[in-house]
């Protein structure tokens, strides 16, 4: 028979946790955080009343006040302000943790993966052929968001992001990202794009300014995009000859390749279309460059072997795709603190 684990006797006793009830908390904390016991009430499913017996409550079992009370507007007293913070975090980490197991549960032997849905389409879907050949016995789960910032990484076991330094830096303060590793492997690149046809029957495009006698296409994920490559090309704004608005960047290079107007597009992602001569780029050297796309590995991932192929893989297309060369390395990881700052 097994053995019951042996209990350590001579452990010093630890004194129980003096922890007000968790409703209390949870109500102080939606409602400071929020600045408002009606949104908190409506993010807690509950009723406004309902919030300010518990914060009442709370304030009468720490014996200080939290909040000031003026009409319908919500403050903090400076107990209030100190102690938001601490609550804060502990929510932020316990959610952390339910959905790591929540994920470890329900993920049955398959890898999870997020990605952006103009990343999937262009460039990790046509080449997922060869992640799965070199490892047949794992089952990949693709789901895609428009969400770049709004996501936890504990909810998956890899997610892929566009990111700005200054974006990666807010991301790692969160509480969330402690212990998460992360790796660049593909730079974000833009230049237009459109179909030899498209360039045969329009106007010529010999410089940046002649775009304002062409359809143009835009993402709705990004409709600011267009401004910023030509101010970046040092080109006034322009009145397009037109101009069509798709929901994400891939079907605005699906309809260049229509012939339909020019696009914005990362050479990276569409190099196939380009070699195969159905999109032409008319300003090759004329690129914005402000971001680079990253793996991400939340702790409860970081010693999964299918989640670090999958970064080694997406890592060796990186590699491939900007140097034309294959390139056999490990990921150059990096790590969220451990700690917030």
């Amino acid at each position: 028979m097994d053995k019951a684990p042996s209990m350590n006797t001579n452990a010093p006793a630890q004194p129980p946790r003096r922890l007000p009830p968790l409703n209390n908390l949870r109500a102080f904390e939606a409602a400071a955080r929020l600045q408002s016991v009606t949104r908190a009430a409506t993010e807690l499913s509950v009723t406004q009343s309902a919030v300010s017996h518990q914060i009442k409550a709370l304030e009468e079992w720490l014996g200080v006040p939290l909040v000031r009370r003026d009409g319908r507007q919500l403050g903090l007293t400076a107990q209030g302000v100190a102690y938001l913070p601490g609550l804060s975090s502990a929510f932020d980490l316990i959610a952390q943790a339910t959905t790591r197991i929540e994920r470890l549960s329900r993920r049955n032997g398959a890898l999870s993966v997020n990605a952006m849905p103009t990343l999937s389409a262009q460039w990790i879907i046509p080449q997922l052929a060869g992640f799965c050949a070199e490892r047949p016995h794992t089952d990949v789960r693709l789901a895609t968001t428009v969400s770049v910032l709004d996501f936890e990484p504990a909810a998956f076991d890899v997610s892929v992001r566009c990111l700005s330094a200054e974006e990666l830096a807010m991301l790692t303060a969160r509480p969330t990202w402690r212990g998460v590793e992360f790796g660049a492997f593909l730079a974000d690149s833009l230049t237009p794009v459109c179909s030899p046809a498209h360039l045969a029957k329009g106007a010529p495009l010999g410089e940046p300014s002649d775009l304002s006698r062409h359809t143009i296409l835009v993402s709705r994920s990004a409709p600011m995009v267009w401004q910023q490559w030509l101010q970046n090309a040092g080109t006034a704004p322009i009145r397009p000859a037109g101009e069509i608005m798709f929901d994400h960047a891939h079907l605005c290079v699906q309809a260049a390749v229509q012939g339909i107007g020019v696009a914005l597009a990362n050479p990276y992602l569409v190099a196939e279309s380009i070699s195969s001569g159905l999109l032409v780029t008319p300003f090759p050297e004329e690129q914005l460059y402000d971001k680079e796309f990253y793996w991400i590995v939340p702790p409860h991932a970081a010693n999964d072997e299918d989640a670090r192929a999958f970064c080694a893989w997406l890592q060796q297309c990186g590699a491939d795709a900007m140097t034309g060369k294959a390139a056999s390395r490990a990921p150059e990881t990096q790590k969220a603190p451990e700690e917030a700052n």
